[in-house]
């Protein structure tokens, strides 16, 4: 079952109707779909604000006059509602296909999680905001394509590393999400929000790892202090070693598995 828009926090339930509007009048016939998905939709815990991850799939490509419409309706609603827009627009032939989908007017653009966002919206992890469900379009991800989006997402963390990158954001980012990888690869299941692989990585990872993953939920909820922002970034880079040096054994143990759609 997907979340309804009226568990969403009252911020992004404005800015998701305004983009729903605008984007009917900007595309007409041409707008397929619209999901929200991301944390701001997880409802596993006290609603948190972040970028609103929204996918938008069109049936052709907008002309530059239509793209240029569509990205200054965002800003403008980005300036005066005070959101952070993260939204992808893809054909609908796109996304039909398996292959990771080029952005619908910025062709240079891919999306790279493209098997893991299937598996969440087929896991129910979105908001439908306007036309067809993601059942109609999309197609399963196979644990290979899967395995893929999670390699990236660890080449993800290990460059912040690299570039020393360990501000709180970027931390807290790394652990739940370095979490995420661990759990996805260890169970077959990808679908599960940051907030609940943190909640899983305590109950099973050593404890070692117990006091820099609470300070990673507090960041996430906003709660964090100053010697948990101190500790994340002192433990990030160990922990990014960590999940690196698990993920090829977790991994081949799940070579044969399919994914797990809890709620699908």
């Amino acid at each position: 079952m997907s979340v309804r828009l009226e568990q969403l926090p009252e911020v992004a339930r404005l800015a998701w109707t305004r983009l729903r509007e605008e984007l009917l009048a900007v595309l007409g016939d041409d707008l397929i779909a619209i999901w929200a998905y991301g944390g701001t939709t997880a409802v596993d815990g006290p609603p948190r604000s972040a970028d609103l991850d929204t996918y938008v799939i069109v049936r052709r490509s907008p002309d530059p006059r239509t793209a240029r419409e569509i990205e200054d309706s965002q800003a403008a609603m980005a300036g005066e509602i005070g959101v952070d827009w993260d939204a992808w627009y893809i054909l609908e032939e796109d996304a039909r296909r398996p292959e990771a989908p080029r952005h619908a007017y910025l062709p240079d653009r891919r999306d790279t999680s493209w098997a893991i966002n299937r598996a969440h919206w087929l896991a129910g992890r979105y908001a439908l905001l306007y036309g067809r469900e993601p059942a109609e379009l999309v197609s399963p991800p196979t644990w290979s394509e899967l395995e893929v989006d999670l390699r990236r997402e660890l080449e993800h963390l290990e460059r912040h590393v690299a570039e020393g990158d360990t501000d709180p954001y970027e931390a807290t980012y790394a652990f739940l999400n370095g979490s995420r990888i661990l759990r996805s690869v260890e169970t077959g299941d990808v679908a599960i929000s940051k907030r609940s692989a943190g909640r899983w990585a305590l109950e099973h990872l050593p404890v070692r790892w117990h006091a820099v993953l609470g300070a990673a939920g507090r960041s996430y909820d906003g709660q964090s202090t100053s010697d948990d922002a101190r500790l994340l970034a002192s433990e990030m880079a160990p922990f990014v070693a960590m999940v690196k040096e698990r993920l090829p054994t977790a991994t081949a143990a799940n070579d044969e598995a399919q994914p797990r759609w809890s709620g699908y």
